[in-house]
């Protein structure tokens, strides 16, 4: 976090086109961004000021002048926060989460809040100082995402270390980043939650959910102060390699609810800080709430058009950007924004709704012998993390279900025929063998009397850009059919099976990451070997493979 000491302040300039602060108690922010040579998170005497550092107050965006100063207004409710620089390290607490911010609430939060909000801090410094350490950070790098731990118990938080927390420790990612619902509203919770992700042990930044306000606080003004109080500002951007990563609370309280929205103010920041951006960086946005998500239109999940227009313009023609989000713990989804939905662009703009880390999984599922619920998605995505690979402006995202084989990439089912029997897999998350042979007869073909025999694929995280393909018995793939949004398969028996039962699963919902294909109708009695390959966006293929018999003659019951 920044430091309070004092210092002569040297000229800086404004950004260009940078916008006033709308609110100002006549009070002016000065400090020194410095190297920190010996880290001991105090300026001395021998450490030189850092130019060319972005500083926020959360509206204009400023950038040190020569000797590392700048200056900004500032009202009785702001955070200062820098921009972490390509090549320079903000300093992390004992628990990982970057202190690259000071908050100035000389009064605090003005409302007796349940979680307690912004204690009072005091007058403003003399002068507000960041240090930074230098670092190499390469243009080659790997990142780790949640999306929605959403804990509501330290149970729950055990299970989150059990199931990825563990498997992740020791992660040579450059840093991770939770996209909101870090806790599902018992807010005190903060400490411990992040205790645990802390064991993996890199750089983690959060953003907040719909899960991480103060409800009881009278507007949205305050809804955030006690995660403010935590982890800092609510929008901020950092910069690795070739890629600038911009977070941004998009969840405005509404009365005793909310909405997916982004606030003229906000987007005005966003304008500012990516007036400092070079239009060949990639610009990474995280959300909470989806811009657009693949299976459902509810304006609850989705960021009204409004805030996505303006967001569209502020972006303006940049070609290289990427966006993803969490929040809806029922579907993920791919998708790639067009002239539709107000994005002009060159290319499409990729939108990407990650599958949750538990969310709206806890306490559902089948238990193993850990202790850990399933926690499946209502769309048969297993849950489970990310690692986003970064090459320069290019990116590559790979989802990874929670304590499950990294090959584990779709589940595949089979349905139809005159028994209109439905044969799944077993295991955690349908990862393992099918519970008993796949068998048809010649007359599960009669397509007058039933459905053919139906081969269906659960492509986690899938996208109307995945190819997905099947092979009998190694002959050339053929393609398979991306179909509307239903009901996996999986699901559907999960949840028969289990209902009324602790064990209950997610009530299963449109999934829009399906595939299907009938099964040839002149295969020969015998053994026969059904593969399927998917390949995503970025040449990523994953296979499956299971066997099914052909049984020669009549069922011997009809």
């Amino acid at each position: 976090m920044a430091t309070a000491t004092s210092a002569t302040l040297a000229s800086i300039l404004l950004v260009p086109g940078a916008v006033a602060a709308a609110t100002t108690t006549g009070e002016t922010a000065e400090g020194i961004v410095y190297n920190d040579l010996n880290e001991n998170n105090q300026r001395d005497a021998d450490e030189p000021g850092v130019p060319g550092v972005a500083v926020s107050n959360g509206l204009d965006v400023v950038t040190t002048d020569e000797n590392g100063a700048y200056r900004l207004p500032v009202d009785e409710e702001t955070i200062l926060f820098v921009t972490k620089p390509n090549g320079y390290m903000v300093p992390v607490n004992d628990v990982q989460l970057p202190q690259f911010y000071y908050l100035h609430y000389p009064n605090g939060t003005p409302h007796e809040l349940r979680y307690g909000g912004i204690a009072p801090t005091g007058p403003l410094p003399d002068s507000v100082d960041f240090p930074l350490v230098e670092q190499e950070d390469s243009d080659v790098f790997d990142a780790l995402v949640f999306a929605d731990p959403q804990t509501r118990t330290s149970g729950e938080i055990e299970e989150l270390r059990k199931d990825l927390v563990n498997e992740l420790k020791g992660s040579d990612a450059t840093f991770g980043l939770t996209v909101g619902d870090v806790v599902n509203d018992p807010l005190h919770l903060f400490p411990e939650h992040n205790a645990a992700v802390a064991e993996i042990g890199i750089p983690w930044w959060n953003l907040p959910g719909n899960h991480d306000m103060d409800y009881d606080a009278p507007s949205d003004e305050h809804a955030t102060d006690t995660y403010k109080s935590v982890f800092g500002p609510t929008n901020y951007s950092f910069d690795y390699g070739q890629v600038h990563v911009v977070a941004m609370d998009n969840i405005e309280k509404v009365g005793s609810g909310y909405r997916a929205h982004l606030s003229e103010a906000q987007l005005a920041w966003l304008a500012n800080d990516l007036a400092l951006v070079p239009e060949d960086k990639l610009v990474v946005l995280a959300t909470h709430s989806p811009l657009r998500t693949g299976a459902t239109s509810s304006n609850r999940l989705n960021l009204n058009d409004e805030s996505l227009h303006g967001l569209f313009e502020v972006l303006g023609d940049r070609k290289h950007v990427y966006s993803f989000s969490g929040h809806d713990t029922s579907n993920s989804w791919q998708m790639y924004l067009g002239e539709e939905e107000g994005w002009t662009g060159a290319e499409p703009f990729h939108h990407q709704v990650l599958a949750e880390a538990r969310g709206g999984g806890w306490g559902t599922g089948p238990i193993d012998d850990r202790g850990v619920s399933a926690a499946d998605m209502a769309d048969g995505n297993p849950n489970g993390y990310y690692t986003m690979h970064f090459d320069g402006a290019d990116y590559t995202p790979r989802y990874k279900a929670a304590s499950l084989p990294a090959d584990f990439q779709m589940r595949l089912s089979f349905s139809g025929g005159a028994s209109g029997k439905t044969h799944l897999p077993t295991g955690p998350s349908g990862s393992g063998e099918f519970a008993e042979p796949v068998t048809y007869h010649p007359r599960d073909w009669d397509l007058e009397r039933w459905q053919a025999p139906t081969l269906t694929a659960n492509v986690f995280d899938g996208g109307e850009r995945h190819t997905v393909e099947v092979s009998i018995d190694g002959r050339a793939y053929e393609p398979m059919t991306h179909v509307a949004p239903q009901n996996d398969p999986y699901m559907t028996h999960l949840f028969q099976q289990f209902t009324g039962t602790p064990e209950q699963p997610a009530r299963p919902e449109a999934s829009s990451h399906l595939w299907t294909a009938p099964l040839p109708t002149n295969l020969s009695p015998g053994t026969h070997t059904v593969t399927v390959r998917s390949t995503d966006p970025y040449g990523q293929v994953s296979t499956s493979k299971t066997d099914i018999e052909i049984i020669a003659g009549k069922p011997t019951k009809d």
